[in-house]
């Protein structure tokens, strides 16, 4: 029995593309997405749309969210103002630093946007819902504990020993989701630990998400079955946030800090996707499918929120032209339910199909 993934990138506003394109492949083959496939992983952007769709929302009521919080989440924030005595040089020095650099000297001393609006769109959205609140489909969303200095995942508890995200609040998971660095502050969690964005270690999700697959397998076959776990019958879908082809060439050997600074975020988070790509096309041939495209303007950054028009755009028109596909691929029959467990349960198959009916 095929094991489908529903994999989503991370990449700030631009995931109104994956939003958009989800919207339309959930409108056109008439069925709820969470239950045609047996994980779903999102990183930062892709997480909320990965729990949105495993809460119960229509792919629409995300775009929605895109849509209705998006120039809110990514609104500047006020200038910055020192609290003592070089707040009377502190303008000069920032337009001297503009000039030289091209950036803000701002972001230095504070993250670019607040948090509060992106608080008040995953409350408005999620209400109280917890990780153990969903049933339809299993849930990966990888992030960064910074306090111990090792990355996350929050997992819905579908698995014995990995339960410990279940008692906490979406809108918890998703603002140390997506707490990007620079971008957005770290997030606390209520064990006292600071978090924040997988993408900075896994913005395409794939891998984890197919290495969660063997474990599922492993746990659900025969105790005596000692073989390998077989994975030629996992189908991955990966939804992506833009494809940035960049050329770059350091001005002279001996480039440093400021020309790295405005480079380094693109050079590491495309080959990290590419990374990811390169053992996934290996193992899995044309079962991962992946879903793009390109990024032919350099001003549709990760909060060009003034361009999400043009990403749902894309979206839509993406998903006219593959939708049949999808659907034969991916969406051909609803997939077992699977039974939320703990350390004391034993081994028990997932919920039939049928029996969701």
């Amino acid at each position: 029995m095929p094991f489908r993934i529903l994999s989503l990138d991370g990449g700030g506003i631009r995931g109104a593309f994956g939003a958009a394109f989800l919207a339309e492949i959930e409108e056109r083959c008439e069925c709820p997405l969470a239950e045609y496939f047996d994980l779903i992983a999102g990183t930062s952007t892709g997480s909320i749309i990965a729990l949105a769709i495993a809460s119960g929302l229509k792919a629409s009521e995300v775009v929605t969210l895109y849509e209705e919080h998006g120039h809110d989440i990514f609104h500047p924030r006020p200038r910055f103002v020192p609290q003592n005595w070089t707040k009377m040089v502190y303008p000069l020095v920032r337009f001297i630093f503009q000039r030289r650099t091209g950036s803000d000297i701002d972001d230095f001393f504070r993250s670019l946007y607040c948090p509060q609006a992106l608080e008040y769109a995953f409350e408005s959205t999620f209400g109280d819902l917890r990780m153990q609140d969903l049933r339809d489909s299993r849930v990966i969303v990888p992030s960064v504990n910074l306090s111990r200095g090792k990355v996350h995942v929050f997992r819905t508890p579908h698995l014995p020993g990995v339960g410990d995200a279940a008692d906490l609040r979406l809108v918890d998971i998703l603002l140390a989701a997506t707490a990007a660095p620079t971008y957005f502050p770290h997030k606390m969690m209520p064990d006292g630990d600071a978090y924040c964005d997988g993408g900075v270690w896994a913005n395409n999700p794939a891998v984890i998400a197919v290495a969660e697959a063997v474990k599922i397998r492993d746990y659900y076959r025969c105790p005596e079955d000692t073989a390998p776990v077989d994975l030629s019958d996992v189908h991955v879908l990966s939804i992506g946030t833009g494809d940035l082809r960049y050329e770059l060439t350091p001005p002279g050997s001996d480039a440093g800090s400021l020309f790295w600074a405005r480079h380094i975020a693109d050079v590491m988070g495309t080959s990290q996707v590419q990374g990811s790509q390169l053992p996934l096309d290996f193992i899995l041939g044309n079962r991962y499918v992946t879903i793009n495209f390109p990024l032919e303007d350099p001003s549709w950054t990760l909060d060009a929120v003034d361009q999400i028009d043009n990403f749902l755009q894309l979206g839509r028109e993406k998903a006219n032209r593959l939708s049949e596909f999808v659907c034969d691929q991916f969406l051909d029959r609803p997939t077992d339910r699977f039974v939320p467990c703990s350390e004391a349960e034993h081994r028990t198959a997932p919920v039939s199909a049928a029996s969701r009916q």
